[in-house]
């Protein structure tokens, strides 16, 4: 069991980690003296020292939809003598072009993050209001079953940058969050959707997630599991030993369109085949990709089920 705790862990942190680095490195289409002067403020950021945190992760975000745009700073700190984050901070910097040079326009800090096991950190941004802005997800990571609790900012206005959707008391089980076609996923492992927000008259409007919503989230993925109910009785349907080309991807959906039931509760993998450290799958936001031949091993618990949990093989060849 502690090994299984402890893959779970390191999936978890991974595949989320390095997807959010990878979504940064491709974060907006900019000239050159734009770059250049984002280019050199995120290596400020990267440096300044913030008493009692430890800097994270920047990232530049249109929150206002301006050419130049914002930049979030995400810092950490620990509960005193021990190694558990327990406090968070976001600054958001803005270019003031009057006078050429960066200032701090926002900042949000949060407190007693017991448990967290990474630290406030980016999961998406995109463009949910109309088609200059963009808004930012955010989330902490925690609990026995890793789950994800985001909050998303932004501008209204293209001013005053505020918090849009708070953190709720739900963790979404090894979660992430996917924006497609101005309409935000709140996802459980993968590609169940346990929430939608779309926004509507100057608010968003939240709807529980459904097999129909699944579909919206995979994209083009070849090899697909289901998970349907039976009997009040949780099941992964399919072919669970998977072979698999470089450049296919495998996902994970509610069998009925109208099916809005939960399902997942926890996840383990093979910690030898990581996604984003060697291993030959990608996570690409609601499908994991095979990048590079190898073998993939994990098993989900059903949430209303006992016993051992479904395994997954997953072989991809050239």
């Amino acid at each position: 069991m502690k090994k299984i705790l402890m893959a779970a862990i390191f999936f978890l942190l991974l595949v989320t980690t390095d997807f959010s680095y990878q979504t940064q490195t491709t974060i907006y289409a900019k000239t050159s003296s734009t770059q250049s002067l984002v280019d050199k403020q995120l290596a400020v950021v990267k440096k300044q020292r913030i008493s009692g945190y430890k800097f994270y992760e920047a990232y530049p975000v249109k929150f206002t939809g301006k050419d130049i745009p914002e930049i979030v700073v995400s810092s950490y700190g620990f509960e005193k003598g021990t190694d558990i984050i327990d406090k968070s901070l976001l600054q958001v910097y803005q270019y003031d072009k009057t006078k050429k040079k960066w200032k701090v326009v926002k900042k949000f800090t949060s407190k007693n993050e017991m448990y967290t096991y990474r630290p406030l950190g980016f999961i998406t941004k995109g463009k949910l209001l109309d088609d200059k802005k963009e808004q930012l997800v955010v989330g902490h990571v925690w609990g026995s079953d890793f789950s994800l609790t985001p909050i998303v900012y932004g501008s209204t206005d293209g001013k005053t940058i505020k918090t849009l959707i708070p953190a709720g008391s739900k963790g979404y089980v090894d979660g992430t969050a996917i924006i497609k076609n101005k309409e935000l996923f709140f996802v459980d492992f993968l590609s169940t959707v346990s929430e939608r927000y779309v926004y509507k008259k100057g608010k968003f409007v939240r709807y529980k997630g459904t097999g129909a919503d699944d579909r919206k989230i995979v994209g083009k993925a070849k090899h697909i599991l289901m998970l349907e109910k039976r009997n009040g009785t949780s099941h992964l349907i399919g072919n669970k030993n998977i072979k698999m080309k470089v450049g296919e991807s495998f996902s994970i959906i509610r069998k009925n369109k109208t099916d809005s039931s939960n399902y997942i509760s926890r996840l383990y993998a093979s910690p030898s085949v990581i996604p984003g450290r060697g291993g030959p799958l990608e996570n690409t936001g609601g499908a994991l990709k095979a990048v590079k031949p190898g073998k993939f091993e994990m098993g989900i618990l059903l949430e209303d089920t006992f016993g051992p949990a479904p395994d997954i093989q997953i072989t991809v060849v050239k």
